[in-house]
């Protein structure tokens, strides 16, 4: 893979984003996201700059850190995703009504990962930005159905309040597992 530093924003005629690699055709990834749901999109090309370099290896290193057959997406693209919403996704008003509430009082600030539950669907999600009050979560999970009438996609974004965060199934398992090793040890 190319350095990141050389990598590069595209936005087209066909009103679509997407990021160049420098890998050629294969390089190109075509970005999930609808231009009413991007801001600050008027270029045909832009260099990927340091920030975007920074978070891309932060979440990248993160779900790296799951391995392969944990989640149910490619770390890479999903980074990709993450950097690009977070460069260029519209802000959002909370749509907490969609999820039931968790019984946590605090949110661990190391926890990059988390659950909602819709009571139709439960999905993971990674948290791309938190504060006292709200989480912006993008869905990591191929779909999740929120109500009757709304199926979230891979990769688009909510924001939810703090208290509706559940802690990932997979975070819960890895926690057991380096605990029951170290009972062994």
């Amino acid at each position: 893979m190319q350095d990141a530093m050389q990598w590069r924003w595209l936005y087209n005629e066909q009103q679509q984003l997407a990021i160049d690699t420098g890998d050629g055709d294969a390089g190109i990834y075509r970005l999930p996201y609808k231009p009413q749901q991007l801001v600050n999109i008027s270029f045909a090309e832009q260099p990927f700059d340091i920030d975007d370099a920074n978070a891309y290896q932060t979440w990248s290193e993160a779900l790296q850190h799951y391995g392969d057959d944990t989640l149910p997406v490619d770390a890479h693209t999903a980074a990709l995703c993450a950097v690009a919403f977070i460069r260029f996704g519209c802000p959002q008003m909370p749509q907490s009504w969609h999820f039931q509430k968790s019984d946590l009082e605090q949110w661990p600030a190391e926890r990059t990962l988390c659950e909602l539950n819709s009571g139709f669907d439960q999905g993971i999600f990674l948290i791309l930005d938190i504060d006292d009050e709200f989480a912006s979560c993008m869905l990591l999970s191929p779909s999740m159905q929120v109500s009757a009438i709304k199926t979230l996609r891979q990769y688009q974004v909510m924001k939810v309040l703090n208290n509706r965060l559940l802690p990932a199934t997979i975070d819960l398992a890895k926690t057991a597992q380096t605990a029951w090793s170290m009972k062994l040890a």
